[in-house]
């Protein structure tokens, strides 16, 4: 049995039945992605692995482009480390992505967000300092009381009621001092790593000059590599998910998966045809020959094309 195909169909499952739109699994072999979902403002970019460690920094670059143009959440559910199984309501982070087991990834979803995270060192808790400091000031406790039952520095204390995080032995201790849960949930978004993206060369001459081109007409495109579409361009407006083939007529699963995944995140998909057509729409996804394409002069007439096309 394939473990990690078995979990993908679990999550797709769960996502349906929780009000998801969601792309349909094993999308023409999908590698930078497994599934994408959307439930009104909320969008995931989901990565499944059995094992988080084979998880590469190749494929961060791809899913966070993906994250910033389409305003979705990349995320990781996984199983197991090299150590041992995910532990259940602990966030993880593997360069600079949030990583859940299956069953935090459902809590999460259902509003439970985790308020404990791995990070070098072992568990942390996020502090809410300010509950923190109002409990102690009502049990008349001074913050040297505290850092001497604690056993660290009165620093330390402060930076607890600045918000700081504490490990998950000091954080049970002092819980147990004061008498009440002080613990936040964690935010995915602030414990980010700061990460440069990328720039993926672009091998494929054509492809190159169809971003060019779509570039001209003032969008930004970022090339994607290992999925059915070849990348993102967008305006203020508008964002385009690309498919940019030599024969479009003979990459019907291809494009079947980019109008899925383009349906669920609500982007226009564009074929782009290297070999002369005269069909102007395959599956649901405007086409436009790379003649007619050279053509055209500006974003205004390239949109009506578009529009009229799907």
């Amino acid at each position: 049995m394939d473990v990690r195909k078995e979990l993908i169909k679990k999550i797709y499952e769960f996502l349906k039945q929780n009000g998801f739109n969601v792309s349909e699994p094993d999308l023409y072999g999908l590698v930078t992605f497994d599934i994408v979902c959307r439930r009104d403002g909320e969008k995931y970019i989901i990565k499944v692995l059995y094992n988080i460690d084979t998880f590469s920094k190749l494929s961060v670059s791809s899913l966070l482009k993906m994250e910033k143009i389409t305003g979705s959440i990349a995320v990781i559910i996984g199983e197991k480390t090299g150590t041992g199984a995910l532990e259940d309501g602990v966030l993880y982070f593997r360069h600079g992505l949030p990583i859940f087991s299956f069953q935090t990834f459902k809590e999460y979803i259902n509003g439970q967000k985790p308020y404990i995270y791995s990070a070098p060192g072992g568990f942390y808790v996020k502090i809410d300092g300010e509950k923190m400091r109002e409990i102690r000031n009502s049990k008349n406790f001074s913050i040297g009381y505290i850092s001497q039952k604690l056993g660290v520095s009165r620093r330390s204390i402060s930076l607890y009621e600045s918000g700081s995080s504490a490990t998950i032995d000091i954080y049970l201790k002092l819980e147990n001092i004061l008498g009440d849960d002080i613990s936040r949930e964690v935010d995915i978004s602030t414990l980010k790593e700061n990460i440069n993206v990328e720039e993926e060369d672009i091998n494929d001459v054509f492809i190159k000059e169809v971003f060019k081109i779509i570039n001209s007409f003032g969008y930004i495109s970022e090339y994607i590599s290992r999925n059915p579409f070849n990348g993102l361009s967008y305006d203020v407006q508008s964002f385009l998910m690309i498919g940019a083939f030599n024969n479009a007529e003979e990459n019907s699963e291809k494009i079947m998966s980019i109008k899925k995944i383009s349906d669920v995140l609500g982007d226009i998909p564009v074929i782009i045809n290297r070999t002369y057509s005269t069909r102007e729409n395959i599956y649901g996804c405007p086409v436009v020959n790379i003649r007619d394409l050279m053509n055209i002069n500006d974003r205004d007439t390239f949109k009506k094309i578009l529009v009229e096309r799907l």
